[in-house]
């Protein structure tokens, strides 16, 4: 064979070599573009965007997947990114009417939009929907629509068209931040409106703010722990546990819903419950002393002062400051006739309770402590603390009686039981002391 015949054999093989190489690579391309638009009719943007990329790669000039593209910005909301790649589309295929078609009518839609933006902007809110809805019309799968009509709806008040609309944006676009949270960041608006009323003692408009929240987002947890901290104030305490158990089931990672949980357990008396939901605050703040102290108070209610000290201990190594930890380590102390240690922690939880109001409990239990360690001034001069903030209270005549008593004032000590047995849960206490007293003799301890 001669070196011309075998170097025409040699062309003719690559280039059959190369042509098939090129039809390969066509049917790559074209199959590419082709799952890609379908995984956009199932609205998985994601998915398509990752084939376009692939196939960019290949061939940064091929034209229906610079095309397919702006399918993807638009999704996306990316107006101007989507006509962008119409027209590199155009650019490299110039003959190809459809492309110039679909430019034309983005523009057309970018103008729309700027239309409506400008409604918006001058509270033009009807006229705005209609741009909008005009649009959604001839474009259902653009989120970006879905989105700014949502915003429309705020203006107006009307929460549940929000909700729809940011739900169809999220729907077709749920990778994008700002269309996946949007509800979200609605329903955490209103519900601080709702706290804002909480905290100024307006329970309805809260109440009424706080279900707004949850029809938006009938899955946001912190709205459940505040709806039940509104029927907790109104005392409706089988309401309020039922809205504080869906806070953790919404937020299971929530510290704050299960420390409201617990709180709400131990008041119902729902001891074991309440242990529970508060050791799970504990695991996810174990730097928070309130609930170190409140788990410690629900030991306490149940006797176990074991586990009582422990946590209250913690708590006040936690936050010195704490006067619900203090009074509560007290109170067991008194319990164990540690007065003296009592004592320390009482004075620490009364000095750091402004309002006398709300400490006569405290200023009782410190009496208690004064009068069993033979301190009866001091008992004296805290019992008449206690009494003077709650005359009905039959445990502050009660430690008033027996300070005067043993300081040999036989008749304020009588005057002060008879005050005290007023109070139907101390008569039974008072009266025998009492009586003795009137006989002529000591109190019984």
């Amino acid at each position: 064979m001669t070196l011309k015949r075998a170097s025409l054999i040699l062309f003719c093989v690559i280039g059959a070599f190369s042509a098939v190489f090129a039809q390969s690579q066509a049917e790559i391309l074209n199959g590419n573009v082709s799952e890609a638009i379908r995984l956009l009719e199932n609205f998985d943007a994601a998915g398509a965007q990752a084939i376009l990329d692939e196939t960019l790669a290949r061939d940064s000039s091929y034209a229906p997947a610079l095309y397919t593209y702006h399918q993807i910005e638009l999704m996306y909301g990316n107006l101007n990114e989507a006509q962008a790649y119409v027209r590199k589309a155009i650019e490299y295929n110039p003959t190809e009417q459809s492309y110039r078609t679909k430019f034309d009518e983005l523009r057309d839609l970018i103008n729309q939009i700027r239309d409506a933006q400008r409604e918006v902007d001058s509270r033009n809110y009807e006229a705005a929907k209609r741009i909008y809805n005009e649009l959604i019309a001839k474009n259902p799968s653009i989120a970006e629509i879905y989105y700014r009509l949502g915003f429309v709806a705020i203006q107006e008040e009307d929460y549940d068209a929000a909700r729809d609309n940011f739900d169809k944006a999220g729907i077709l676009a749920p990778n994008v931040e700002k269309y996946a949270k949007a509800k979200n960041i609605l329903a955490a608006r209103i519900l601080q409106e709702a706290i804002n009323s909480l905290r100024s003692g307006d329970l309805t408009t809260s109440e009424r703010k706080t279900l707004t929240s949850l029809r938006i987002n009938p899955e946001f947890g912190s709205a459940y722990s505040i709806l039940g901290n509104i029927k907790l104030r109104a005392g409706d305490i089988v309401a309020a546990t039922e809205n504080m158990e869906k806070a953790v089931q919404y937020s299971p990672e929530s510290q704050s819903a299960w420390y409201n949980l617990g709180s709400i357990y131990r008041r119902s008396r729902q001891y074991k419950k309440a242990e529970e939901a508060l050791l799970r605050a504990i695991e996810l703040d174990p730097s928070d002393a309130k609930s170190y102290t409140t788990i410690g108070q629900t030991y306490l209610a149940e006797n176990d002062l074991q586990e009582a000290e422990k946590y209250l201990k913690k708590a006040i190594e936690l936050d010195p400051e704490s006067a619900p930890a203090r009074e509560s380590y007290g109170e067991l102390l008194n319990t164990q006739e540690r007065f003296d240690e009592s004592i320390v922690h009482l004075e620490k939880a009364a000095s750091l309770i402004r309002n006398p109001r709300d400490k006569y409990l405290t200023n009782y239990r410190l009496a208690y402590a004064y009068n069993r360690s033979a301190q009866y001034g001091k008992a004296l001069e805290t019992a008449r603390e206690v009494t003077n903030v709650n005359t009905r209270f039959g445990g502050g005549w009660f430690e008033l009686g027996i300070a005067y008593a043993k300081l040999g004032d036989t008749q304020n000590a009588i005057n002060a039981f008879n005050k005290g047995r007023l109070d139907g849960d101390w008569r039974n206490l008072i009266d025998p002391e009492r009586e003795r007293l009137i006989t002529g003799k000591g109190l019984s301890f």
